[in-house]
């Protein structure tokens, strides 16, 4: 095989590779367009290690599951199930599925999105390199 094709089809890839992580944020709309389910919470509905497509386009409603970020920077995934509008602010009440209680009321600018598809099981890899990392394998 030439030379010349080798490099054009690595040029390709990377051209490809380019315009999905540059292009698939503004597509969906979040600057968090994938995430990988990290517990159990909303078992049965998601599992760990599912692959899920968030999409920050529409304004989330009562019943969808959606990705928000703690203070801390960790990606929680749950579902919405209350607004609650005050006078002054309005606030999100989200619950895992298998969760016995509601969540702490979360701003809903800390929201990145809603789930809008799912690949079972896609990021087990990516939760098994993050902890063989972590614990020095």
């Amino acid at each position: 095989m030439p030379k010349h094709s080798s490099l054009f089809d690595a040029a390709m890839v990377a051209l490809i590779a380019a315009v999905l992580i540059l292009g698939v944020p503004r597509l969906l709309g979040t600057e968090t367009p994938l995430a990988v389910v990290t517990s159990w919470s909303m078992e049965p509905t998601l599992h760990v290690g599912d692959l899920i497509v968030v999409s920050g386009r529409e304004q989330p409603k009562v019943g969808d599951v959606i990705v928000y970020v703690k203070p801390n920077g960790e990606l929680i995934v749950h579902r919405l199930i209350a607004v609650e509008e005050t006078a002054w602010r309005t606030v999100y009440i989200t619950k895992g599925d298998a969760n016995p209680y509601p969540d702490e009321p979360i701003n809903p600018e800390r929201v990145k999105g809603k789930v809008v598809f799912v690949i079972p099981y896609l990021g087990v890899v990516r939760l098994f390199v993050e902890r063989l990392i972590r614990f020095g394998f």
